[in-house]
């Protein structure tokens, strides 16, 4: 039974370094192909729920997903921040979000320079 649940800890923690590395590291493309919706947006709200962090996006832009979207709220486990080290968004900030068929959630901080480099992906 230890081994068992050694097996299922070593698991969870490969798979939550997985969805760090992801949420770090990862190119335009990448979001491209991960996501069903992906949008950049304006932290409007953050409101906890919770273990889960409810995070309402004011839509600037989006890149991906349902046309005329002004408005996205993602789910994001509050582990995620730490986790991951990225730091828990506020209200005004500049992130792109993520939503994957499955519903997970996904949100990082948004660059001026890799806002371009989304912006020629979504034109081709």
């Amino acid at each position: 039974m230890r081994l068992f649940a050694l097996c299922v800890l070593q698991f969870t923690v490969l798979a939550a370094q997985a969805t760090c590395m992801f949420a770090r590291d990862t190119k335009p493309q990448d979001w491209y192909e991960w996501s069903s919706v992906l949008v950049a947006g304006d932290v409007a709200a953050v409101e906890q729920r919770g273990s889960i962090d409810v995070v309402s996006l004011r839509v600037v832009e989006a890149y991906k997903g349902p046309a005329g979207v002004q408005s996205a709220t993602l789910e994001i486990p509050q582990k995620l921040w730490a986790t991951c080290r990225i730091t828990r968004p506020t209200v005004g900030e500049h992130v792109l979000g993520a939503l994957n068929a499955n519903s997970d959630a996904l949100l990082v901080p948004l660059t001026d320079s890799y806002v371009e480099k989304l912006r020629l992906l979504k034109a081709k």
